[in-house]
């Protein structure tokens, strides 16, 4: 007799196995289930809700029918929430860098830092030799402005664009799926029935 006739419950009918765990796209199918999870789970949201719709895209790019590791569906959705909650801000906020530094123009790249130096001869002896604060007179001025080279300020640029910030956020939720591409087979339990 064979086993695998379809009688048993969770069988799929096929020899070539399966998994009992669902995908990251039978979890969440469209952007709208996603964000309602997510507003709804408990955890603080960190990030806005462009954010998160653009999230649930990237993640179902790269996750969309890989296999959940957890077999309670829930522990994954909060897995996937509390990495959101850990790393996702500062993605959002490098994201909004890199985007800030990617609409810098020529004049702002080229412009180097500028030092001021005031001397003030004869003050009185207000304020004291112990203040932090600036004194509000000068009789001398003296200004230092930098302004860099198009070959240093392009290259001080495309290093910073090098990095890929949401490459490294997406890996965060690497862990949450299954690392082996194996089917698995059918639990099958067996019962003694005794009369």
């Amino acid at each position: 007799m064979n086993i695998y006739n379809g009688m048993y419950k969770g069988y799929p009918g096929t020899y070539y196995g399966f998994n009992r765990q669902k995908t990251f796209a039978e979890c969440w199918d469209n952007v709208d289930s996603f964000i309602s999870d997510f507003k709804k789970c408990g955890i603080p949201q960190l990030i806005k809700d462009e954010s998160a719709s653009t999230l649930y895209y990237l993640l179902y790019a790269s996750y969309g029918y890989s296999t959940i590791r957890n077999s309670d569906i829930n522990q994954f959705k909060y897995g996937v929430f509390s990495t959101i909650y850990k790393y996702g801000p500062t993605w959002e906020k490098r994201i909004d860098i890199q985007d800030k530094l990617r609409n810098l123009n020529e004049a702002e790249l080229l412009a180097g830092g500028k030092a001021i130096y005031n001397t003030a001869l004869n003050p009185s002896t207000e304020p004291g030799t112990d203040t932090t604060e600036e004194l509000d007179y000068i009789n001398q001025q003296n200004v230092t402005k930098n302004v860099r080279s198009k070959l240093n300020a392009y290259n001080d640029l495309m290093v910073l664009l090098k990095t890929d910030v949401t490459g490294d956020f997406i890996e965060k939720f690497k862990k949450l799926f299954k690392q082996v591409a194996t089917k698995e087979l059918p639990l099958v339990y067996e019962t003694e029935i005794t009369e």
